[in-house]
């Protein structure tokens, strides 16, 4: 879908930028794909990114000065569960706060969603309204986390994923501190407080065969119950143990099964 929209617009160079925009903007505000509102059990309705939305997920993610193009639907889980972490704690009318961080104002094309690794073909769709930022945090935290903040902080590197450290730069937009802990405990009783968590997901698990980011969505008697952001229809069971598909996006984990997960580290976000 991305890759007809970039011949459709390759195709019409001739028109004029006011025509680009009208296309781009029409591309950017079509219906959701992956991503919008999921019912967690036990936890109720809870906002829910992809990294693989197909409205996306082609996207390039990287640093300017990176030779590479490497999609967001392979690298984006930090930014996309970090998305996840805040759009689930803080209201909406709060999320552009972050525009006030950016070196330039965020805005996507159909190519990029940072302006350095745009091919400069087509016109930019700038994010301006609230509805905006709701629907593209993840890559508005991805274009903060190329280097797009005004704390020159660089967490996507030319290796897989994203480091951690944008995510507490941005936190400080929307009054959050985070807090990285190893004790799986402590994660439960901020989930039962209110707050929001975001575990890490080593390689060797149910997950992940290098490293990736989930949010720890709601946990009960029976059940560990986890927002995916790589957007899955199934997992291979791993040593035995399952990993049950509610719906796309969303999983559950029994007790005795969550260790296939593998989750070594849970960063906590908590408003202050």
């Amino acid at each position: 879908m991305l890759i007809c929209l970039c011949v459709f617009l390759g195709e019409t160079a001739h028109i004029s930028y006011a025509d680009d925009l009208t296309l781009m903007e029409a591309f950017f505000t079509r219906p959701e794909g992956y991503s919008g509102m999921v019912e967690v059990p036990g936890r109720g309705l809870m906002r829910y990114y992809a990294q693989n939305d197909p409205l996306w997920g082609a996207l390039a993610y990287e640093r300017a000065e990176t030779p590479s193009r490497r999609p967001f639907r392979d690298g984006g889980c930090g930014p996309t569960a970090g998305a996840m972490a805040i759009a689930n704690l803080v209201s909406e009318d709060e999320l552009p706060a972050i525009a006030a961080y950016a070196k330039q104002g965020y805005s996507l094309c159909s190519c990029s969603l940072n302006k350095e690794k745009c091919n400069k073909r087509h016109a930019r769709y700038v994010l301006t309204t609230q509805r905006d930022f709701v629907r593209f945090l993840p890559l508005v935290f991805g274009d903060f986390a190329t280097g797009n903040n005004v704390f020159d902080v660089y967490s996507r590197g030319e290796s897989q994923g994203t480091g951690t450290g944008f995510l507490y730069e941005i936190a400080k937009a929307y009054g959050v501190s985070i807090t990285a802990t190893a004790d799986y405990n402590a994660a439960v009783l901020a989930i039962e407080q209110g707050d929001t968590v975001v575990g890490h997901a080593s390689r060797g698990g149910a997950f992940t065969n290098t490293g990736h980011y989930l949010l720890i969505a709601h946990i009960d008697d029976e059940r560990v119950y986890i927002l995916d952001p790589l957007c899955r229809t199934a997992y291979n069971t791993y040593q035995g143990k399952k990993i049950e598909v509610i719906q796309p996006g969303l999983v559950a984990l029994t007790h005795p099964d969550y260790a296939a997960a593998n989750i070594g580290m849970y960063f906590i976000f908590h408003k202050n």
